[in-house]
């Protein structure tokens, strides 16, 4: 079991990057969580944990430089936490993402 934070940086706000995110996560079956950053509007803290290649593949896919949505969310870095943030302390996770309201109209790559 891999767990591991990071907060990534590029185009992650107002895009549906954190609903992208913890739906990749839940495709691939792993626990996700991620939080906009109140301050830097280009700055999403992110948490995930599961099978080691599982969570090293979707960490792989995050990096790639492309769209990971219709709206064109895209990360440009991603850097690593020292410490792990635990899912509760994340806005949206895999266990509440259904209690937000999503605009329907996006399309997800991740």
């Amino acid at each position: 079991m891999k767990k591991v934070s990071f907060y990534v940086t590029g185009n992650v706000q107002d895009v549906m990057f954190r609903q992208t995110f913890i739906r990749g996560a839940q495709k691939r079956k792993i626990r996700g969580g991620a939080t906009n950053d109140p301050k830097n509007h280009q700055l999403v803290h992110c948490s995930l944990a599961g099978e080691e290649s599982v969570v090293e593949e979707m960490l792989s896919k995050l990096q790639e430089g492309k769209p990971l949505n219709s709206w064109n969310a895209q990360v440009d870095e991603l850097h690593y936490h020292e410490q792990f943030i635990e899912f509760s302390d994340h806005q949206v996770t895999t266990d509440n993402v259904n209690d937000y309201h999503w605009s329907p109209s996006v399309i997800f790559y991740l």
